[in-house]
């Protein structure tokens, strides 16, 4: 049985004494009251779930939490499988067109972005897609994720991948189509038509920075048009929108190395082209001399020297900082830090207080007393931009914006002090900074004398590159740099060089040495004959030495009179004497001639005396058994092959007894 429900309430608009239950109850009461208190409850629940996504934002913001979405439709993932500290390339889709990507890698999917380290970055295509090679796997196998950011498109969701294995599969990650050239009708070449070290457009002074980089002109000597393609120079990449067939276009990159710079066009062949050979330039490049007109900003000011801190302490870097990336006065901030190697870490934070975030440069001087005269190899590592002076000499130029990057130089310095000047800027991001220095020789040890015996100071001592092919890595001083040094009197001077060298194969090693004046090869400290020969002019040396497998120290003292000098040292093995074939001679067939038959006496019925003699019964001598190196040297006829015949042996006759009667 159900049980009464309580009357409803009477409505206050109802008169006294009206029933108010069920429907009717219902009815009568006011219809907007329960409008309101529906509209109440929905604004409430909203305001609820507005807050409630704040929160969550603002904590996840605080963490540095990647923001990703389940319903992004931009996508990444590795071409191939990836081999610790090997290359690799990402491919990506779903970007939006011509968006600067950044590429990063994180050790979980739920790492913060504080934990993220960038591989790289790219440009997108109009189709929403970008492929970007050489980027650099981790160096310990195992499960990581990839995840980018693109400046319009935000982040993308983590992706797997596993180094030493294959790449775990994304279902849900869409494969951009890699075109395919085709040989059918015209197409296009790019083909990089200059590259030069230049100002930047509309610049009169280089000394600001990102006005001195690298321009490239790409013009397309093809018979077809090309869509979008990208060029990459050193580690910064740019997409032109395309090329008509004779058509050129000029780009500037800023920033340039003191070594080689790397350009490029399209890296990740995605262009099909009738040729491919003119599509990169990896070499040196002359800086330009400054116009005229150019005149470099007032230096910084130096603060004076106050007891905290003090500048230039033994050992110590003193550092000035700018608020500008330009490294104009006046100094906001100065400070000392340890001592010689220089490694600063500010992160995302600025270095002091005073100083900002960001767009903010320094400068750091250090006087270094380098205990001997070697070749030093300095390494630079920047997060920012940066570059290395060496008693006032450019050595490493990094002065662009860019991830954290390394940089290296090779420098022949004397016994002594000299100053080392680090200058520094951040724009954006991270910042970083450390420079060191080790003794480094990975060709030949070279030692100078500006005397024509060996003798006085050493006024250079530097790494020569050995000449190809290499290894072994032969000694000249055509391919050598600089040659000789310019600390070193061209005319009148001696010089050393020294290297251990591997020889593969035991055996006679002949030694040649093309020289102008004199010189003199010992190896293992003994001296090779016929390589020691120290009068004047242009002469050809030749020695050999039996050597063991495995390396020997190599030693080459030279001396120049007057006049060029150079010389060239080379090595071969000798090959061993031929080795005489044998004549192989026909072994005899042992078939012994079949002995001639003995007679057997016929016995006569003439009687013999009493003592008569027995008549000798003959012997049958049987054939020696051929042995298996009694095979004839001929091949046998094809057939049945046909048995030996056995000789029967003759049975021995015995002798007839006659007996005499007397």
């Amino acid at each position: 049985m159900r049980p009464e429900r309580d009357p409803l309430p009477s409505s206050p608009t109802s008169p006294p004494g009206t029933p108010s239950d069920g429907l009717a109850g219902v009815e009568t009461a006011s219809p907007s009251r329960y409008v309101w208190a529906g509209i109440l409850t929905v604004v409430v629940l909203i305001l609820s779930c507005t807050a409630a996504f704040w929160l969550l934002s603002r904590s996840a913001g605080e963490q540095g939490v990647v923001p990703t979405s389940p319903g992004i439709r931009a996508r990444i993932e590795a071409n191939g499988p990836l081999v610790p500290g090997g290359p690799f390339g990402v491919r990506g889709s779903g970007f939006q067109a011509n968006e600067a990507v950044e590429i990063f890698l994180a050790s979980s999917p739920t790492s913060p972005a504080s934990e993220l380290r960038r591989l790289g970055d790219a440009i997108v295509g109009a189709d929403g897609t970008f492929v970007r090679d050489n980027l650099v796997a981790p160096g310990a196998t195992g499960q990581y994720y990839l995840v980018a950011r693109g400046a319009k498109s935000g982040f993308t969701q983590f992706t797997p991948i596993a180094v030493s294995g294959e790449i775990i599969p994304t279902p849900t990650s869409p494969v951009p189509p890699t075109p395919t050239a085709t040989s059918v009708g015209p197409l296009p070449d790019l083909a990089i038509a200059g590259v030069a070290i230049e100002l930047e457009t509309g610049s009169s002074c280089a000394y600001v920075s990102t006005q001195l980089g690298i321009r490239v002109a790409v013009q397309n000597v093809g018979n077809a048009p090309v869509g979008p393609f990208a060029v990459l120079v050193n580690n910064q990449q740019q997409q032109p929108s395309g090329l008509a067939p004779g058509q050129t276009t000029s780009l500037w990159f800023p920033g340039f190395t003191t070594g080689s710079n790397l350009v490029v066009i399209d890296p990740s062949n995605l262009v099909a082209e009738s040729n491919k050979a003119n599509n990169t330039f990896n070499g040196p490049l002359a800086v330009p001399t400054l116009p005229a007109t150019c005149t470099p900003p007032p230096a910084p000011t130096v603060i004076a020297a106050t007891a905290t801190p003090n500048p230039n302490p033994a050992g110590a870097w003193y550092g000035q900082y700018f608020n500008n990336p330009d490294l104009i006065p006046p100094v906001l901030f100065d400070q000392n830090l340890p001592g010689p190697p220089l490694n600063v870490n500010w992160g995302t934070g600025a270095p002091a207080s005073g100083v900002p975030r960001n767009n903010w440069s320094a400068i750091f001087t250090s006087n270094v007393n380098f205990p001997t005269t070697d070749n030093y190899r300095f390494t630079l590592s920047v997060d920012g931009g940066a570059r290395v002076f060496v008693d006032d000499i450019l050595i490493i130029n990094q002065w662009f914006s860019a991830g954290l990057r390394t940089a290296t130089a090779d420098v022949s310095l004397t016994a002594g002090a000299h100053e080392v000047r680090v200058e520094y800027y951040k724009s954006s991001g991270s910042a970083r900074v450390a420079l060191n220095w080790r003794v480094n020789y990975a060709g030949w040890e070279g030692r100078y004398y500006n005397s024509p015996n060996l003798t006085g100071p050493v006024v250079a001592k530097r790494d020569d590159p050995p000449a190809p092919p290499n290894p072994p890595g032969f000694l000249n001083t055509a391919a050598m740099p600089n040659w000789p040094p310019p600390q070193v009197n061209p005319f009148n001077f001696s010089a050393d060089w020294r290297r251990s060298v591997n020889f593969p194969v035991a055996g006679t090693y002949v030694f040649t040495a093309t020289v102008d004046d004199g010189a003199r090869l010992l190896i293992d400290g003994a001296i090779v004959p016929g390589i020691d020969d120290f009068t004047a002019g242009v002469k050809v040396l030749v020695g050999t030495r039996a050597l063991s497998a495995g390396p020997h120290f190599l030693q080459v003292q030279y001396v120049n009179y007057t006049g060029p000098g150079n010389l060239a040292l080379v090595w071969a093995l000798v090959p061993p004497p031929p080795t005489a074939t044998p004549t192989l001679t026909p072994t005899p067939t042992n078939t012994p001639p079949l002995p001639t038959p003995t007679s057997t006496p016929t016995p006569t019925n003439t009687p013999l005396p009493p003592t008569a003699t027995p008549t000798t019964t003959p012997t049958n001598t049987p054939l020696p058994s051929p042995t298996p190196t009694d095979t004839p040297s001929s091949p046998l006829p094809t057939g049945t092959p046909t048995s030996p015949t056995t000789p029967s042996p003759t049975p021995t006759e015995t002798p007839a007894i006659i007996i005499v009667t007397p």
